[in-house]
């Protein structure tokens, strides 16, 4: 009897001892004699193989110089897939490593936990076989090539029984000696599927979720483990992965057993080599944790939200409420107040009320003014501005104040660029509010210096503005910029004759940010004055002259005399006020208390100008100018206690040229009314004037 070839093995094994073990496993009691060399490192184990090629390598996952995976890779690269057989060596907790080796080339693996002579040699063997085959197929493949077609279906027939043949072999090692020892002790539950969706495989936490042992659940329909409910829940995305489609969802599954839970599933087709689907893999995690965790924070945000509009809607209605009955109190006062006919005691008696109104009226501005600004909704409108320019008119409006306090106004404008780019309102709105808070704690004859300068290496500009007042102390300067802050002259035990809610230096602070800049408080203490030094990005953008703040809001153009307007209030003290101060300029006045009203009067009569409240007891304003406008052709002034930036932009919408805020001087309806009358039909945002913010 011929004797057989040996079979040459290379050993690839930093271990002797284990090297050793596997020389013995593979050399003792064995029919066909095993030529054994062995290597240490990758890079020895390279070099032996450019001498000979050995019928089969072994090689550990882990090596000195390289891990398995890579140097089965190389091996590949440099010798082709299947010169020779590879079997890769790897511990219990590396059988990822060990399908990877798979797929770049090895022919099989054996756990180094179950090594033993029979398992060793059986690998090695069959490694050695797997490659012998592919290099007979290959070889057969290129000679055949030239037959004919009966022996190419012959080919292709020993082909697919190779493939099948390997495709079992790795069915069943997968399933036997590496995904039993991973999956069992995974967090997420694993199943395998036929094609009629039975179970050819479950890990343990699969099974344990249903209280079934896994070999229980092979071989029986996922109908019969999940329930009747869950499966009809999960039937769509089963047609989907069978038709050979990945599938990623999250669901709400009623389990027979378990209740209701919200579970993360992926089921993903499993193919055979030809491509057809042959089955597929279940993935899932139970997420019900994670899924109330995430409702009740969207739960929980909508009822912030909620919270956040019920809050703007009370602020806004709040100061309504507060705006209506002061508007005929301002209107007649300021009427009053202006009227040479009165004698000069009674107007100073109606000028205190003008001045008080306005100064509740800002007030309950501030209130609106931080909410906005807080909350992102200003608007700002930014143009080149000059602020010497805004200065002077922020100047202009506390004039009177200095005047009546002899107080002394030191300007040193030495800014040689004062351009900035912004909102020309609202800068004037920060220099009113720290002049007036200068003017207010001052003491008569004291001293306010304002002050601009150019800082070219910060491409900025300072502005200044120091007074000899009050001062303030060390504690009051870390909160000064605060909302709702006062300082220690309004705490408990204080005077509080200086009054306000605390709100206008926040509201500076803010505004100062949204233009890119800082404002600072500085003081040296209690009866030392104060410093508040502002700081704005210069521009180098030139313009013309710009328009003062008050020139923007209210242009005075020589407007055609309104001679007919359709008055439509419903706080009857306003209506009433108003038609009597309008008749007594000799306008034609009509005046409606609703919305109904107001359009059979408008029906029957013809207006050149409607001037409306916004909120209406049958409706509101906004419809009200639309249908006016549309059947008319009317232009309109909304007059409303609601000034919010939404209430603008709806006023605008529904076609009002201009907006007046609640309460308003009976001057400022004057000019508002000779400028709607000039003015193309579209909104004029008339702000309040800076002594009503």
């Amino acid at each position: 009897m011929a004797q057989l070839a040996p079979l040459k093995v290379l050993i690839v094994e930093d271990s002797q001892t284990d090297c050793i073990i596997f020389r013995r496993h593979l050399t003792r009691g064995v029919a066909v004699p095993c030529e054994i060399r062995d290597a240490p490192t990758a890079t020895l184990a390279m070099q032996l193989l450019s001498q000979e090629l050995p019928d089969c390598v072994l090689l550990d996952f882990n090596l000195p110089d390289s891990d398995g995976v890579s140097l089965v890779k190389k091996i590949v690269e440099s010798y082709g897939e299947h010169a020779f057989g590879i079997v890769m060596l790897t511990s219990n907790q590396e059988v990822e490593r060990a399908v990877e080796a798979m797929q770049s080339g090895a022919h099989d693996f054996v756990p180094k936990a179950s090594v033993n002579a029979i398992v060793l040699r059986r690998a090695v063997e069959n490694a050695a076989e797997k490659a012998g085959i592919q290099r007979q197929l290959e070889i057969q493949r290129l000679a055949l090539a030239q037959k004919n077609e009966e022996l190419e279906t012959h080919v292709r027939r020993l082909e697919q029984e190779a493939a099948e043949r390997l495709l079992a072999e790795a069915r069943l090692r997968q399933s036997e000696q590496q995904l039993r020892v991973v999956t069992d002790h995974a967090d997420v539950l694993l199943a395998r599927f036929d094609l009629d969706c039975r179970y050819k495989y479950v890990n343990r936490p699969y099974a344990e979720r249903f209280g079934l042992d896994p070999e229980y659940i092979v071989g029986k329909e996922i109908r019969e483990v999940l329930g009747k409910d869950a499966f009809i829940a999960v039937q769509p995305h089963l047609k989907t992965v069978l038709a050979g489609e990945r599938v990623e969802f999250e669901i709400e599954i009623p389990y027979a057993k378990l209740g209701l839970r919200w579970v993360s599933v992926v089921y993903v087709p499993e193919r055979a080599l030809d491509g057809s689907v042959i089955g597929f893999i279940g993935l899932k995690s139970d997420v019900t944790a994670r899924k109330r965790s995430a409702m009740e924070l969207e739960h929980a945000r909508d009822e912030a939200l909620a919270a956040s509009r019920a809050k703007d809607d009370f602020v806004a209605a709040l100061s309504h409420e507060l705006r209506t009955p002061l508007n005929p109190i301002l209107l007649l006062s300021s009427e009053a107040a202006n009227d040479p006919e009165i004698p000069e005691p009674v107007r100073a008696i109606f000028e205190t009320i003008r001045k008080n109104v306005e100064l509740e009226a800002r007030l309950i501005d501030d209130l609106l003014n931080i909410t906005r600004i807080s909350r992102g909704k200003m608007v700002l409108e930014r143009v080149p501005v000059d602020l010497h320019t805004v200065i002077a008119d922020a100047v202009a409006n506390v004039a009177p104040e200095i005047d009546a306090k002899h107080l002394a106004l030191k300007q040193e404008l030495h800014a040689a660029n004062p351009m900035v780019m912004g909102d020309a309102v609202r800068l004037q709105q920060v220099f009113w509010n720290v002049l007036k808070n200068a003017v207010k704690f001052t003491p008569e004859g004291g001293i306010i210096t304002l002050a601009t300068t150019s800082l070219p290496e910060k491409k900025a500009i300072e502005i200044r503005i120091t007074d000899s007042g009050i001062g303030i102390s060390g504690p009051e300067l870390e909160r000064i910029f605060d909302a709702f802050s006062q300082g220690d002259h309004a705490g408990e035990g204080g005077s509080h004759r200086f009054g306000g809610l605390g709100l206008g230096l926040a509201i500076c602070q803010m505004l100062v940010q949204s233009h890119s800049g800082s404002i600072q408080a500085r003081s040296n203490g209690p009866g030392e004055g104060a410093t508040f030094i502002i700081s704005l990005p210069s521009s180098t953008d030139t313009c013309d002259r710009v328009p003062s703040p008050v020139q923007q809001r209210v242009a005075r153009p020589a407007g055609t005399k309104v001679t007919r307007v359709l008055l439509v209030e419903d706080h009857e003290p306003t209506r009433s006020a108003l038609t009597q101060l309008l008749t007594r300029r000799r306008y034609q006045i009509q005046a409606a208390g609703s919305v109904r009203a107001a359009l059979e009067l408008a029906a029957s009569h013809e207006y050149d100008l409607l001037i409306s409240d916004i909120g209406l007891p049958d409706g509101n304003g906004y419809e009200l100018m639309k249908e006016v406008a549309r059947l008319y052709g009317l232009k309109g002034i909304a007059l409303s206690g609601y000034g919010m930036e939404k209430d603008l932009g709806r006023s605008e919408e529904a076609g009002f040229v201009l907006h007046l805020t609640k309460p308003v001087q009976m001057q400022s309806l004057d000019q508002a009314i000779k400028t709607a009358m000039a003015a193309e039909p579209k909104l004029l945002h008339a702000d309040p004037a800076p002594d009503s913010i």
